[in-house]
Parts: structure tokens; sequence; C-alpha cells
């Protein structure tokens, strides 16, 4: 909880909010309680990553049967510089350690942030299909359970 703030700082950022698929702000008492559920869960898994400049980005597991729901924020100021790929790989060494290949990280990320989907398909996610979610295309990827 005590990274409740920055977690919060980096949801509302105007970029994360244009990837995300709630593009409303996030209220700071909305944000601390789902953060304290998600906290609470046995299925939900919060890394936080730094650097020795500071803070880098999150990934969170939520985990659910064989699946593990994969989300990714890196700081803002901190983008652009391959981070995400590092944080992402990081945290999938963790996942896999604890779970080991009983579990598939499965990502959804929408159609147009290609950012995103180019950092997912370099830590060797594929695609396995498209949603739709509020009018707008979701690429569903999984790592195969050979992957990281």
């Amino acid at each position: 909880m005590d990274d409740a703030h920055l977690l919060w700082e980096w949801a509302n950022d105007a970029e994360t909010r244009r990837n995300a698929f709630s593009k409303a702000p996030i209220a700071y008492d909305t944000h601390v309680a789902w953060l304290q559920g998600h906290l609470a869960s046995e299925a939900t898994r919060l890394l936080i990553f730094a650097d020795a400049i500071g803070p880098v980005g999150q990934v969170r597991f939520d985990v659910a049967h064989d699946v593990a729901e994969v989300s990714i924020v890196v700081a803002p100021a901190r983008r652009g510089a391959g981070h995400g790929r590092a944080i992402l790989t990081e945290a999938l060494g963790a996942l896999r350690a604890e779970h080991g290949s009983r579990v598939r990280p499965r990502a959804r990320v929408l159609a147009h942030n290609g950012r995103s989907l180019a950092m997912f398909r370099a830590c060797g996610f594929v695609s396995v299909g498209v949603e739709r979610r509020d009018g707008e295309d979701v690429i569903v990827l999984e790592l195969p359970r050979d992957g990281v």
C-alpha cells in the first residue's frame, strides 16, 4: 500500500488511460479500494520494478485456473527505453518460479497500441485471437507453455 499513490499516478497518466479498456480517470479512493482488494487476493501478484534511477513500472498477474492475465504499466517518465520488455521478462520468470508451466500468461491489448503489442511479441507472446470490447478491437496474446 506504500506505493498506492505512485500506482494511481501511473494509472491516470494520459497515455495509460488512452491504452486502457476504461478511458475515465480513476478517483484515488476507488484506486485504493481496488488495490487493497488485489493485494489481499491469493490470485494476484503485483510486482513493482525500480532501478538506480527510480521506479520503472509494474506488472500484475491475475491467476484464474490455468491462465495468468497480464497487466503492465511502464512509468511515464521511463517509456521508450526498453524497460517494458525487461520488467515483463523478470515478472514472467517470477511467475514461472511460482507456478511452473501450469499457467499460461495471457494479455489483452487494444489493437491500436502498437508499442505494447511489439513488447509482448518481443517477449515471445503470440496472437491467439481478437475480441471486441466497447467498440474496439482487442488482440489476445499468450505465451506458449515452452516460452520464458
